[in-house]
């Protein structure tokens, strides 16, 4: 998701001036045709399988429209009601849920949390000051973590599930006190969740159905993925084959963190509330309109998933990228993929969906915003990615593979590093991946997946933690 969302900066920097300042009109039917065209152009050149559109002007959701297919193999088409398993585009609903307790009157955002749960019994005695807020800016401490096994089914009818994850959290210590640093941690938003359900006396699936999605008319979303039949295959970009079939990352213990299901159609109904103080679309109050701006007032310095500093709300990234106040949240389980960005001051929203993870689509984002500002989009770039040589694998001391071998906490779930003969592989991104040797700390990575064939890894050893680098950013540390 760091990747999507830099990407996208980068894409956005070309955004005239003109396209930002001249506020969107509800489309017209000369508008919708030129929606059309901008994803049709955007998907063909992409070979993208499936995407879908919403955009909301004003009060009210003004178009939504499905595009290509949400099943390949099966030629299933994407409509505006096909459900996605929209990954951390959970977290802004998260913090929905919890100020719909805080208006409620049953929690304080600055009341530590222990308060909620005193079961609760931290190894580390400076988790006792965390608080909802805390979690909500991602400034708890906790550790990253994400799904466990990556890509393993998990035990959906676990309803114990995200309490064994709050008291296993209890056993980790924090990474900075709280308050004190920034780390993106799907932990904090699992726990968040179970003080959800703590506090609320109901599982925290169906609190989201009553509470959230019920009273914005969200009438096609839910937590309980695994009940949704008709969920889009997703798939992977490719060199050789540009789509491989591939499971999203599901489970129950991070719910909250990432697997809730939805629409675009939905989601359109989401971002008019958002930009209107908590007005639905059915005319209902759905949150008093202190707590929306609660929710997207900038909280905190935040390392941004763009790279670089940013703000950061409960659940939103807040800043100026696109010449005005853009407010931001993108969400992946590797093959689909969600990004919802809303300007407030030109009261404009935009959700998109997609079954595969694809940067270069990502210009397509400000080409809607042209679009809708009536500027000529720009064309994107046709072609894919090019294939890559075997890379040539150095000689490594007797030994020197093993060494590194073990399971990585990461944000893609558990990543398992194993040695088969005198070759290193691991498991990333729901497929096996050769590590091919450069040193005996730097590994290339091969496989016909454009998210990582031809990148490098590092281990880095520092006492006795073994951390897992790519470039500047960390992949995991070596849990066991």
């Amino acid at each position: 998701m760091q990747r999507i969302l830099r990407t996208l900066a980068l894409s956005t920097a070309a955004l005239t001036t003109s396209a930002c300042q001249k506020a969107p009109t509800p489309p017209t039917f000369d508008a919708s045709a030129r929606l059309d065209a901008a994803v049709e152009d955007a998907m063909t050149k992409r070979d993208l399988p499936g995407l879908a559109l919403v955009v909301v002007q004003g009060d009210r959701v003004v178009y939504s429209k499905g595009y290509g297919l949400a099943n390949i193999e099966k030629h299933i088409p994407v409509s505006d009601t096909t459900p996605f398993v929209i990954g951390s585009t959970s977290k802004p609903l998260t913090a929905l849920a919890v100020l719909r307790l805080v208006a409620q009157h049953k929690v304080a955002l600055d009341t530590p949390i222990v308060r909620y749960a005193s079961e609760l019994k931290f190894i580390d005695p400076r988790a006792s000051s965390i608080t909802l807020r805390h979690l909500l800016t991602n400034r708890s401490g906790l550790p990253v973590g994400f799904s466990g096994p990556a890509y393993a089914v998990p035990s959906i009818q676990d309803r114990g599930a995200l309490e064994r994850q709050a008291h296993a959290m209890t056993l980790l210590p924090l990474r900075f006190a709280p308050g004190q640093g920034y780390t993106y941690s799907n932990r904090g938003w699992a726990l968040a969740g179970y003080i959800v359900q703590r506090v609320s006396g109901l599982p925290i699936e169906d609190f989201m159905q009553r509470e959230i999605f019920t009273p914005l008319g969200m009438r096609h979303s839910t937590l309980e993925f695994w009940k949704v039949p008709n969920l889009p295959q997703g798939y992977a970009e490719g060199r050789a084959t540009r789509n491989h079939p591939q499971p999203p990352s599901l489970t129950r213990e991070y719910g909250p963190a990432g697997m809730m299901v939805s629409t675009v159609t939905d989601i359109g109904n989401l971002l008019v509330a958002m930009l209107n103080e908590g007005r639905t679309v059915a005319g209902t109050q759905f949150l008093p309109p202190d707590l929306i701006h609660e929710a997207l007032r900038p909280q905190a310095d935040a390392e941004s998933e763009l790279g670089g500093p940013t703000k950061y709300g409960l659940g939103w990234e807040i800043d100026s990228m696109m010449g005005t106040l853009t407010i931001k949240k993108a969400g992946s389980v590797h093959t689909m993929v969600t990004l919802w960005v809303m300007l407030p001051e030109k009261k404009l929203g935009i959700g998109l969906a997609m079954n595969r993870e694809d940067y270069e689509i990502l210009p397509l984002l400000p080409n809607l915003i042209k679009v809708l500002a009536g500027v000529a989009p720009t064309p994107l770039k046709s072609g894919g990615p090019a294939p890559l040589a075997p890379p040539v694998a150095s000689s490594i001391r007797a030994g020197g593979l093993k060494q590194w071998v073990g399971i990585y906490d990461s944000r893609v779930g558990d990543t398992r590093v194993y040695q088969r003969g005198d070759s290193l592989f691991a498991d990333m991104d729901g497929s096996e991946v050769a590590l091919v040797a450069k040193n005996e700390s730097t590994f290339v990575l091969f496989d016909d997946l454009v998210s990582h064939a031809g990148k490098e890894v590092t281990f880095r050893k520092q006492g006795t933690t073994i951390t897992l680098w790519q470039g500047q950013d960390s992949l995991g540390v070596r849990m066991r």
